[in-house]
């Protein structure tokens, strides 16, 4: 659930200062400009020199630098723009012409899905959707706040106080027999029991939208959390180049715990038989929607079309990219447990430097991966850390660790 206006979304729900103080250790990290140190160094500091300007804006040989971010500051790129860099990549064979397929779409979900003995339940919870605000696009969907006079049957075991749900809505064209093919089996049937546990819970159910400007499109049926992890990095950020800052968008009690989370959610998926394809920070939402509290829940989204899609630019693993490169069908990719894993350690170097893997490299020159490059790392960060980050970089899939054995290592982290 990619987002395209989550960074404005949040302006008003965090006081950045008041954030800083609470954390003495973050109003240090501007003295990297000063050359007066006492927390990690920058990737170009040598000898008592820092590599970044004076003025307190990175250098571009910073490991905290964000072409992304910095163009944001400068008016270069809007939040939009910079949302798309991070956009997941569809198989293309999941296009077709809108007019073509409706009539299809309204008959398969009425005949196939509604009347599925197994999931059948699931898909006729809903009867009457009524959208509200856009909040969120991606490549596939975008995302709807539902009205609280929406007709359906709440999870019981959660109490709900409005608004408490989005609709994440196809786009126009998307045959609902090739999305139903993206659907992992194992997630239909828990779904089917009403399941209220991971790592499937956040999805209510499945509905048809009959009227509206969002006619014959289908749409899940999800809770509502306050924002996903890529908008709070790129809010962060943003917020300290305003104040001539620079340095890490969260301090390592925040990064841990939620990196912590993530890894238990992919022993969830994986345990349940699911690869996910796509881990990254705009698909991990953050907190209750309802809550005060920043980084009180976070949890793995966007599985549910797990099928159809082959990653994100950088993200992706060698063995993706190079499959890529020799022009395997996109349908043919071969993804397995070990492609996440990689992908979970590119999401840990966004959330430790707030940077996308590669920031600003042409998003079809694989050669930097495929030759063995990856991101640099701040050298001052836990070593346990850092050691299971390159790790999960491996070329060799075999030699990663699982997301099992990591959840285990993140009690040996500082």
């Amino acid at each position: 659930m990619e987002s395209t206006g989550g960074i404005g979304e949040i302006l008003n729900q965090i006081d950045l200062d008041d954030y800083r103080n609470s954390n003495d250790e973050f109003e240090q990290l501007c003295d990297r400009c000063s050359g007066v140190r006492s927390i990690g160094p920058c990737s170009g500091k040598e000898k008592g020199k820092c590599c970044c300007n004076s003025n307190g804006l990175p250098s571009p040989l910073c490991v905290y630098y964000s072409p992304r971010i910095m163009g944001l500051l400068n008016g270069e790129k809007t939040e939009f723009e910079t949302a798309r860099d991070h956009w997941t990549v569809l198989d293309p064979g999941s296009e077709a012409e809108a007019e073509m397929i409706a009539e299809e779409n309204r008959r398969y979900f009425d005949e196939v899905l509604a009347k599925h003995p197994e999931w059948g339940g699931f898909f006729t919870k809903y009867q009457h959707l009524e959208l509200g605000e856009k909040i969120g696009e991606g490549a596939q969907a975008e995302v709807f706040a539902v009205s609280s006079s929406s007709r359906g049957v709440y999870p019981s075991s959660t109490v709900y106080s409005e608004p408490v749900l989005v609709a994440k809505v196809w786009k126009a064209g998307v045959p609902l027999k090739h999305l139903e093919r993206q659907w992992p089996p194992q997630m239909l049937s828990q779904l089917s029991q009403e399941s209220v546990v991971w790592p499937f819970k956040n999805i209510c159910g499945g509905v048809f939208i009959r009227e509206g400007e969002f006619t014959n499109r289908f749409a899940f049926v999800m809770e509502r959390f306050r924002t996903d992890l890529r908008s709070e990095i790129d809010y962060i950020m943003l917020e300290l180049l305003k104040k001539k800052i620079h340095g890490p968008p969260l301090v390592p009690d925040e990064y841990i715990s939620m990196l912590r989370t993530v890894a238990v959610d992919l022993v969830d998926l994986h345990d349940a038989g699911v690869v996910h394809r796509d881990i990254k920070a705009s698909n991990v939402l953050l907190g209750s929607y309802n809550s005060s509290v920043r980084f009180a829940t976070s949890f793995v989204i966007d599985y549910e079309c797990s099928v159809g899609v082959v990653g994100t630019g950088f993200w992706r693993a060698p063995e993706i990219l190079d499959q890529l490169q020799k022009g395997v069908r996109s349908d043919k990719l071969v993804f397995t447990k070990e492609v996440d894993m990689y992908s979970f350690g590119m999401l840990c170097y966004e959330v430790i430097t707030g940077c996308i893997p590669f920031d600003g490299r042409p998003q079809n020159d694989y050669s930097i991966v495929l030759s063995g490059g990856r991101p640099h790392l701040p050298e001052d960060i836990d070593p346990v850390l850092r050691s299971f980050i390159v790790g999960c970089w491996h070329p060799d899939p075999m030699s990663r660790p699982s997301a099992k054995s990591i959840s285990i290592e993140f009690q040996y982290i500082r």
